[in-house]
């Protein structure tokens, strides 16, 4: 938690979680960022590889 001198709004990211009454969703925000980027890796390693001629 910090709080910005200046103008002295509080940057807590539980604050999110306890208005909206959903105590897991940092746990559930990060599970979804895990989850794409293991579909990407899936995805990127499905593609046929890559013919790359270098001319010189």
């Amino acid at each position: 938690m910090e709080t910005d001198k200046a103008s002295g709004i509080v940057s807590d990211p539980n604050d999110w979680s306890r208005e909206v009454g959903d105590p897991r969703y940092i746990l559930d925000l990060l599970a979804g960022i895990v989850t794409v980027s293991l579909e990407t890796i899936r995805s990127v390693d499905s593609l046929p590889a890559l013919d790359v001629r270098h001319d010189t």
